[in-house]
């Protein structure tokens, strides 16, 4: 394999202290995990009340990351207009690297936009700002060019530090953290694939994990996006592992889902058909193995369905209508092993609650990561006194499970897989 060398760029922590010297804000985030559905009722009825109301809402869209910038700033303001939100009171702010086939203007050369104080003073009269998904670089390389804060992303932070609402889909929701993730795989990461920040990736499956200064609005540790479809799970542990800032927490958000979050109280809350995985490395040991990988007691909880968390006491409080687990599990399956597509639960979400936090003949799960004969990486969940499990039918008969501080161990080691097919 071969080895990059990791170097994260010049001034992380700098930023993050800069971010810090700002006015508090009193504003929200919906940072979403991407694929968000137009039937979304959780995540866009909340973005509309909280904008000010469909008959008040002001909402200007940046569509920097986008390889259609215009095309998908039209279905943005489609899907708000099925929520009663008029389409003239969405409004595309025109800073973009793509050219949008789909129209006659040339969008690339809208490059520039964020210097215009036209374009910030649109802003500084809206009441949120959402970004488009595509790729996070191009937001932050527009919004903050050369590292300086163009007029139009200053404009973003008033309004965020003033009450405003501020929200993104995929890449519009990794530029929320500083540092930001901009390639990787699970993979990759466990197996020390790590590229220095200014390092061009190619789009790869293996591509190695990357950081880079993000836009920092999320001060609470590092988002990651995608996080249930692509498996990205094993990079943002990595990445916090790996990273300079001081973040030892990272928050993972799944496709149409979003992590709704308060400013001023530091509190968030799980929106969407998915959920949002919470990874602690405050009290984690990273251990020496030349294999790859290795570190004990990471902490991980999951939300869904509504429940919120408390960022200052680490706490997870389950929605109203879930009832707790231990001592009335459902499960009673011993020594669960979750090892490929025949395994039952294979979903993260799903193993660590149906397999552990609601399983009372259980006290570890374990998986596997590898890619047939040679590296294999065991993922030991294990609970213990701190560990609890939550449940509620919350649609209809649809299972709706929540997991606090369930205890993750992760150990490299070697495998052998010989397949031998009879002729």
């Amino acid at each position: 394999m071969m080895k990059i060398p990791y170097l994260l760029a010049l001034g992380l922590s700098l930023s993050s202290a800069f971010l810090y010297a700002k006015p508090q804000p009193q504003g929200q985030l919906m940072i979403v995990g991407g694929a968000l559905a137009s039937s979304n009722k959780a995540v866009f009825q909340q973005w509309v009340e909280s904008a000010g109301g469909a008959p008040k809402a002001r909402i200007v869209v940046i569509p920097a990351a986008s390889t259609q910038p215009v095309k998908y700033f039209r279905q943005f303001q489609k899907d708000l207009a099925l929520y009663g939100v008029p389409e003239q009171q969405v409004q595309l702010i025109p800073i973009a690297v793509n050219d949008d086939k789909s129209t006659a203007e040339d969008e690339s050369l809208w490059r520039d936009n964020a210097s215009d104080p036209a374009l910030a003073a649109v802003i500084k009269q809206a009441t949120a700002v959402w970004f488009l998904g595509g790729d996070q670089n191009h937001l932050v390389d527009t919004l903050k060019p050369e590292g300086k804060t163009s007029p139009v992303l200053e404009a973003v932070w008033q309004l965020y530090q003033q009450g405003g609402l501020v929200g993104g889909t995929s890449a519009g929701a990794a530029i929320m953290s500083d540092p930001m993730i901009t390639a990787g795989s699970s993979w990759s990461a466990l197996t020390r694939a790590v590229a220095t920040a200014d390092a061009r990736i190619e789009g790869t499956a293996q591509e190695p994990l990357q950081l880079r200064q993000g836009l920092g609005f999320f001060p609470e540790g590092i988002i990651d996006q995608h996080f249930d479809r692509r498996a990205r799970f094993g990079r943002l542990i990595v990445a916090l592992a790996e990273q300079s800032s001081g973040s030892a927490v990272g928050y993972g958000i799944d496709e149409d889902s979003a992590l709704f979050y308060q400013a001023k109280t530091r509190q968030f809350q799980a929106l969407g058909a998915g959920g949002v995985t919470v990874i602690d490395l405050r009290h984690a040991k990273k251990i020496s193995n030349p294999l790859g990988f290795q570190m004990e007691n990471i902490r991980l909880s999951y939300l869904q369905g509504g429940d919120s968390y408390d960022i200052q006491t680490q706490q997870l409080l389950p929605h109203p209508a879930k009832l707790q687990t231990k001592g009335a599990e459902y499960g009673d399956q011993p020594e669960p092993v979750m090892s490929g597509v025949f395994s039952a639960n294979t979903r993260l979400k799903d193993f660590i609650t149906f397999e552990l936090t609601d399983n009372k003949s259980a006290s570890q799960a374990v998986s596997y990561l590898h890619q047939g004969n040679g590296l294999v990486f065991g993922l030991l969940f294990s609970k213990d006194d701190r560990t609890q499990g939550y449940w509620q039918y919350l649609d209809g008969l649809k299972d709706n499970s929540s997991a606090h501080q369930v205890r993750l161990d992760i150990v490299p080691g070697r495998i052998q897989i010989d397949l031998k097919p009879q002729n």
